[in-house]
């Protein structure tokens, strides 16, 4: 216990530092936990326009000449997905659009021409780049391609009362789409063909309160953000109830309002908690991992309302975060990129000034 609160004390130091900043330290490196436990996750940037993204010295010229007329901000960003090469789409609930950030171009830009959309919510891509967007106000699944071609939809009043968030099992053939005011999960097939729906209101196992995002495992089992009943449920690819885990409670290892939730290459869980403001990561056997943020706070390395999360192949995570207007940007160490890029002694001196510098005196464990 006493090991978890110095990294909770170490993080807080770390917020402290970059408050009311955009980025750290000229090349510090910001590590959690940090050293020396064992890093397994690494703090990378926010985004609130394109003025943050990587830029060159004549582009920052530019921009310093010119300045931020016709830059694209974002009103209430919420639902969030990646294709792993850079695209990263973003909607927006208080302006009806979904954004792009493009880290090859270094642009952020609105998708589909500046579409406007019913309550753009939660987002997935397809292996193909293909892009889903739950639109809560058409109760449907809009599907497009990557340079914006809508391509065909799904769903409908009939089915939906509130579809949020959906998850892709492309192996099985599966969509699924979860129904926040309907307290169900709804399936389809890769066509957008209704096959079946799961779940109820209520608190029991397998019954839902407001179920809203989603993870499919390599098993093919379903991972549900159980918002207002504040636990994770497991399902089969059918919808059969497996195990549930997490109560309400202020620990760590608990929940108040899970929100939405990711798997990286370990296998690792990545849980957001709008209401705490945290990422929660459990290990596959069920055991807490990582406790990072907690706290309503605008620093850069912490959260003001994590709404959706998203983990691409390379291990990069990114969160939305509604209150603060932006996106945060995280990498996760897998066991087998620590294998092959050990930290170099500058890093690990580095890291060890930063904790000097910050302790002070803060007594043994």
């Amino acid at each position: 216990m006493k090991h978890k609160l110095l990294q909770a004390f170490l993080l807080m130091l770390v917020v402290g530092l970059l408050g009311g900043c955009a980025k750290p330290e000229a090349n510090m490196r910001v590590l959690w936990p940090p050293l020396p436990d064992t890093p397994r996750l690494e703090w990378l940037g926010v985004y609130y326009s394109e003025m943050d993204l990587p830029r060159t010295s004549r582009e920052r010229l530019v921009d310093d000449v010119v300045g931020n007329r016709g830059l694209e901000f974002f009103g209430r960003p919420l639902g969030i997905a990646a294709d792993g090469k850079g695209r990263v789409y973003v909607s927006d609930a208080d302006q009806r659009v979904i954004k792009v950030f493009d880290f090859n171009s270094r642009k952020l830009e609105s998708f589909a021409g500046g579409r406007r959309f019913q309550d753009p919510l939660g987002l997935a891509v397809d292996s193909r780049g293909n892009l889903y967007v739950a639109e809560g106000g058409s109760r449907r699944v809009l599907v497009f391609s990557a340079a914006g071609k809508p391509l065909f939809s799904f769903g409908g009043p009939d089915i939906f009362e509130k579809p949020v968030n959906v998850a892709l099992n492309e192996s099985l053939g599966r969509i699924y789409v979860s129904d926040g005011a309907g307290h169900k999960i709804a399936v389809f097939d890769l066509e957008g063909e209704h096959l079946f729906s799961f779940g109820q209101w209520g608190g029991g196992d397998g019954h839902l309160y407001s179920p809203q995002g989603l993870a499919v495992d390599t098993d093919h089992r379903l991972f549900v953000a159980d918002q207002f009943n504040a636990r994770i449920q497991v399902f089969d690819a059918d919808g059969n109830f497996l195990y549930k885990f997490g109560e309400r409670g202020n620990r760590e290892w608990n929940f108040e309002f899970p929100k939405d939730l990711a798997f990286d290459s370990d296998g690792n869980l990545h849980i957001l908690d709008v209401r705490k403001a945290a990422l929660i990561t459990y290990r596959p056997d069920g055991t807490l991992l990582l406790f990072t943020g907690g706290g309503i706070s605008d620093s850069p390395v912490a959260f003001g309302m994590p709404m959706n999360i998203w983990i691409d192949g390379g291990d990069r995570i990114y969160i939305t975060d509604s209150l603060n207007r932006r996106v945060a940007q995280w990498r996760y160490f897998s066991e087998e990129y620590l294998a092959n890029n050990p930290f170099d002694e500058r890093t690990i001196q580095q890291q060890v000034e930063l904790r000097q510098r910050r302790l002070g005196d803060l007594p043994n464990r």
